[in-house]
């Protein structure tokens, strides 16, 4: 390699070194921010349930390991090897979401179960009956209207009623 490749690479790896080791500040700081907000809580709020103890255990695991990892990237013989540790950190970090969007909003919160609501949902609005079945395959709801939701959810032909349908939601009135 000739010497202008070389100072290319050199000026690259130091600037992707300088980037990691900012990152990995900002790992640092959100670690401490939430160590001390959950810190007041668990102070303050006696009737703490287990979420906010390994919400707590997960930061300040963080903050530990994140001292450390800060200064990694500025020693000459780092590879990466800090890359396993960050990601089952962010997949704690992932259930620390989780059991927070669950204590706030006072139910729990099932996530498979919200997104096969939403897909369901989706699917009614695009004019599908739902997904795996077929009705025509057609975009256009039973009154022709592009999005409107198709009246049956089976595949059986439908038969004539007397009922009549409002064009504007697709209910039988």
């Amino acid at each position: 390699m000739d010497s202008a490749g070389k100072r290319v690479t050199d000026t690259v790896h130091t600037l992707l070194r300088t980037w990691l080791s900012l990152n990995n500040a900002l790992i640092l700081s959100s670690s401490a921010i939430v160590t001390g907000i959950l810190a007041h809580f668990i102070r303050k709020y006696h009737e703490r349930g287990t979420h906010v103890i390994f919400q707590e255990v997960i930061a300040v695991v963080t903050l530990f390991l994140y001292l450390f990892a800060m200064f990694a990237p500025a020693l000459k013989g780092y590879r990466g090897y800090l890359m396993p540790l960050n990601l089952a950190l962010s997949y704690l970090w992932l259930t620390n979401l989780i059991f927070s969007s669950q204590d706030y909003s006072g139910h729990s919160v099932s996530l498979l179960s919200s997104v096969v609501a939403e897909t369901m949902m989706w699917f009614r609005s695009r004019g599908f009956s739902s997904p795996g079945t077929t009705t025509g395959s057609s975009r256009l709801g039973n009154n022709g209207e592009k999005g409107s939701a198709p009246l049956t959810s089976t595949g059986a032909p439908t038969t004539t009623t007397t009922a009549t349908t409002d064009a504007t939601n697709g209910t039988r009135v």
